[in-house]
C-alpha cells in the first residue's frame, strides 16, 4: 500500500486535545471542576497507552438504533463515545435516523425528509421509544460520553454546528460524513468544530490534505481499510484512529477483530454491542468483567 503522507504545521496539534484522559476518571473537560463522567475502560499495548470504548448507533444490540435507550444502554456500559446518525424533517427539525426512510425501524412509512416533528414523533421505534432530535440527544449524553454525529443528509452541518454549540457541547462531539462537502460546511460555521474522517477501503490516504483540508482529529477506519502502515502513519500525524466491526458476528468473531485492531494500535473499538468490548478488554486485562 501507498501512503501519500504530508507533515505540514497545523498536523503537530494533538487528537483529542480538549480533554484529558485518566484510567481512573475517564472524561473530563479541561475546562470542568464538576465530577468526571463514567469510568472508561482501557487497556494497554506496545502500541499505544489506552482503548477506548465506542457504541454504534448506541448499543444498538440491547436498545432499538439511534434512540435516548439505546445511547442510555452505551452509557451504561461505559461508552467513551455514541455514533448516531441525523437526518432533518421536513420542517427542518434534526432527528436521529440512519435511514431516507422511517419503514425499517418505526411501525410507520415515508421518507424523513418529507415529514415534521409531529408526525415523527408518533411514530413508535421498537416497543415504546420515539424518535429523539439531535438536540434531546445531546442533553442525554451530555456531561456522559462523546458523541460521533455522523451526517446522513447534505446541507445540514451549519444546522448541527449551532445546535451543538447551543448544547455548549463543542468539545464532547465530533461530526463526520460521507459527503466532503458537509465536513467542509461544518468547518466554516465553526473552525473548531471537531472533524471525523472516514478511510473505507485499503488504497492511499493523504493525511495531509485530512488534517489541513477538513481539520479532522478522528480517522475512522473500516475494518478492510485496517493496515498496520495506515494506523501508525495516522496516528503520528496526531490522530485518534477509531475502528469499528460488524453486529452480526458471534462473539468469538467479533473478538478476533478487536484483537487485531488493538494489536495494530487502534485507539477506539466500536460495535453495536460495546458490553462485549468492556468484556474483551477485560480479559485482554486479565480481569473479569
Amino acid at each position: 500500500m501507498r501512503l501519500i503522507l504530508a507533515v505540514p504545521s497545523a498536523i503537530v496539534r494533538q487528537a483529542e486535545s480538549r480533554i484529558d484522559i485518566d484510567a481512573d476518571l475517564g472524561l473530563r473537560r479541561r475546562d470542568e471542576s464538576g465530577p468526571a463522567a463514567p469510568s472508561v475502560l482501557t487497556v494497554r499495548n506496545s502500541e499505544m497507552g489506552k482503548v477506548f470504548i465506542g457504541a454504534h448507533r448506541g448499543a444498538m444490540c440491547h436498545a432499538p438504533e439511534n434512540t435516548l435507550a439505546a445511547f442510555e444502554k452505551a452509557i451504561e456500559y461505559a461508552t467513551y463515545r455514541v455514533e448516531c446518525d441525523i437526518r432533518r424533517a421536513i420542517d427542518g427539525t434534526l432527528v436521529m435516523m440512519h435511514d431516507t426512510t422511517v419503514d425499517r425501524m418505526t411501525d410507520g412509512t415515508g421518507n424523513v425528509d418529507a415529514m415534521t416533528l409531529m408526525e415523527l414523533k408518533q411514530l413508535r421505534v421498537g416497543a415504546s421509544e420515539t424518535i429523539p432530535t439531535l438536540a434531546e440527544s445531546l442533553v442525554c449524553v451530555s456531561g456522559r460520553c462523546r458523541m460521533l454525529l455522523e451526517l446522513k443528509d447534505d446541507g445540514i452541518a451549519t444546522d448541527v454546528v449551532r445546535t451543538v454549540e447551543a448544547a455548549n457541547m463543542l468539545d464532547a462531539c465530533t461530526l463526520i460524513s460521507f459527503s466532503e462537502d458537509n465536513l467542509r460546511e461544518a468547518r466554516r460555521a465553526n473552525p473548531d468544530t471537531l472533524i471525523g474522517f472516514f478511510h473505507l477501503e485499503p488504497k492511499p490516504l493523504d493525511l495531509g490534505r485530512v488534517v489541513d483540508e477538513f481539520g479532522a482529529n478522528l480517522l475512522v477506519v473500516w475494518p478492510a481499510a485496517a493496515q498496520p502502515e495506515v494506523i501508525a502513519a495516522a496516528k503520528d500525524a496526531g490522530l485518534h484512529v477509531r475502528c469499528g466491526f460488524r453486529d452480526d458476528m458471534t462473539y468469538e468473531e467479533s473478538q478476533a477483530v478487536f484483537t487485531r485492531m488493538v494489536d495494530m494500535g487502534v485507539d477506539e473499538v466500536s460495535c453495536g454491542r460495546p458490553d462485549w468490548i468492556g468484556r474483551m478488554i477485560g480479559e485482554r486485562q486479565g480481569l473479569s468483567v
